[in-house]
């Protein structure tokens, strides 16, 4: 296995990732942070795995080229030879049961006896995020936890279209499978990786949840798909701070009066920059839940709401 790193402005992230994720094993891309969790410059770090050693002229020339179209500086980059490593079956051997909440989060190698008073979400380690390890899945639980004990917010969602919850950007669907666990109705899992969505319907099958979880491949909330069954009565979108405050407005005009919005992938450094984005769109902070440097948001939409 060999990875492929480099650093481009944020306005270049999509048109790198989109010329580059053919042939990838698996990439990724985040903002680049200092020691104390505050963004450097304007770059975004881009990874990507290949399961055959790269060209690096030809490499080379294909950034160069994605750069000019982009009209960016051509990014340096670094390859390097991964050792051979199954990290799926590591993941898995590895992959205790976690509780959260009403939730316990157990991989299919085996969970254990469940709980008195647990509901079993089963999740794979895979080559999709979200096992409830990181802070970020695992505030949302909490979130979806909190929700389900208010009767109000039970009522609303009761009374919501056939598809009452929308998870933005679902990795492996455990926040969609966690919802429908807690609620009837239908969820909408959406992830512009195919392969996330590929682990989202295998594990959706696994948790016997078909007929109510649908995964799709969607880019952004402006998708056809996410828009045809809207308005929703709860949304989660566990990405990164920028892509939140970017979508802040289309996602709010996706939630239906009186529903929540659970937001993570941020840092507590960066809930103020998330928070306003929101709070434009008139929607109110409910809850934050921190979990060391990550932050969880919770905010609903009153019946009065006028998107601006």
């Amino acid at each position: 296995m060999w990875s492929v790193t480099f650093r481009v402005p944020a306005s270049a992230v999509d048109a790198f990732t989109a010329h580059l994720q053919d042939g990838a094993s698996a990439y990724s891309a985040f903002e680049v942070l200092d020691g104390e969790g505050r963004q450097v410059g304007d770059k975004w770090q881009i990874d990507i795995l290949r399961s055959e050693q790269p060209n690096k002229t030809d490499l080379v020339s294909q950034l160069a080229l994605i750069a000019t179209t982009a009209n960016v500086p051509a990014p340096s980059v670094t390859i390097a030879s991964l050792p051979d490593t199954d990290w799926v079956a590591q993941n898995l051997s590895t992959f205790a049961p976690i509780s959260i909440g009403r939730f316990w989060v157990h991989g299919s190698h085996g969970g254990g006896a469940l709980p008195s008073g647990k509901i079993s979400v089963c999740v794979d380690a895979a080559t999709a995020f979200g096992t409830g390890e990181h802070a970020t899945t695992h505030g949302c639980l909490l979130a979806l936890d909190a929700l389900a004990k208010h009767r109000s917010s039970r009522r609303h969602i009761a009374k919501s279209a056939p598809t009452s919850v929308l998870d933005v950007g679902c990795g492996t669907g455990i926040l969609a499978l966690a919802a429908a666990c807690i609620w009837p109705g239908r969820v909408l899992a959406s992830d512009i990786d195919p392969e996330a969505v590929r682990v989202a319907r295998r594990t959706v099958k696994a948790n016997g949840l078909g007929a109510r979880v649908r995964a799709v491949v969607a880019t952004g909330v402006k998708s056809r798909i996410i828009k045809q069954s809207a308005p929703y009565a709860v949304i989660t979108a566990n990405i990164l701070a920028r892509p939140l405050v970017h979508i802040a407005r289309d996602m709010t005009s996706l939630l239906a009066p009186g529903g929540r919005v659970i937001l993570s992938g941020l840092l507590t450094t960066q809930i103020p920059m998330v928070l306003n984005a929101y709070r434009a769109q008139r929607l109110v902070l409910e809850k934050t839940i921190v979990m060391g440097e990550w932050a969880t948001l919770v905010l609903h939409r009153p019946s009065s709401c006028i998107i601006t």
